[in-house]
């Protein structure tokens, strides 16, 4: 009987460091890409095109100007604030909202493939959960909180 609760424990038990460790794991993955993407778009870093090419590239999809400049430094600055942590919340809002028009322009290219929804569907995703667990403990957020700084 002894065994049966320990391989429960093992198969459906978590802790409060796991899962600040999970989404701290999160933040830094899409925090990470968006940043290299957004910069690249912004900035013509890390191999982007820059921001000349990124406004026709979005106008040919039939985008505003100002639209892009929000698309593109919602990934850029979004994405530097869900790395660190700070303003977490809001940041993924926006980029659930970019992400969002992002699944949604691509699904007829289909779900699959390199020009699929698929991935913009799975940062969709990954900053709901971050939205809905918060930055959790490792993150500037919660170091100002505890510092009585927010």
């Amino acid at each position: 009987m002894n065994n049966n609760k320990i391989i429960a424990k093992t198969l459906t038990g978590t802790n409060a460091k796991l899962i600040n460790t999970s989404v701290l794991l999160l933040r830094l993955t899409i925090g990470i890409i968006l940043f290299i993407v957004g910069s690249g778009k912004v900035l013509c870093w890390f191999g982007g095109f820059g921001f000349d090419t990124t406004v026709q590239f979005y106008g040919k999809m039939g985008f505003s100007v100002p639209l892009t400049y929000l698309s593109s430094y919602t990934e850029f600055i979004g994405g530097i604030m869900l790395t660190i942590g700070f303003l977490t919340r809001p940041a993924a809002i926006l980029v659930f909202i970019n992400m969002l028009v992002a699944t949604i322009v691509m699904l007829p290219n289909g779900f699959l493939g390199p020009s699929g929804a698929s991935y913009p569907f799975t940062f969709l995703v990954i900053t709901l959960i971050i939205l809905l667990a918060g930055p959790m403990d490792y993150s500037l957020d919660y170091l100002l909180i505890q510092h009585n700084i927010f």
